[in-house]
């Protein structure tokens, strides 16, 4: 009996895992931040190396809207998903928040 029904659990396994989908998600920067902060969130990332800040700069993809609101959440979240896509690192002091809607917009694609 319990044979049968290790093969019948592993057989479910191989059948159902490829079927599993995980949500995408995105880090934004939370809207109560102060500004400051969100201005250090971009310099920090954008030091970093691995972040494509040259959206958010005059003629970038991403430049308009021209706010620190709005550039902190495209930088942070590319150091989100350049980082493993986790908690940690979406943190950045209580500023980050990990949401499951894109935030893209335009020609403003959030990876």
């Amino acid at each position: 009996m319990f044979p049968q029904l290790t093969l019948i659990f592993l057989f479910s396994l191989v059948v159902i895992h490829p079927l599993h989908v995980s949500a995408k998600t995105w880090c934004v920067a939370n809207t109560s931040a102060a500004p400051t902060q969100l201005q250090a969130n971009i310099d920090y990332a954008c030091s970093e190396g691995k972040v494509d800040c040259a959206k958010i700069n005059p003629g970038g993809v991403c430049f308009d809207p021209d706010t620190v609101l709005s550039h902190a959440s495209f930088v942070m979240n590319d150091f989100y998903q350049n980082h493993g896509s986790t908690e940690e690192a979406c943190n950045f002091s209580g500023t980050g928040q990990v949401v499951t809607a894109d935030p893209s917009y335009g020609s403003c694609v959030y990876t």
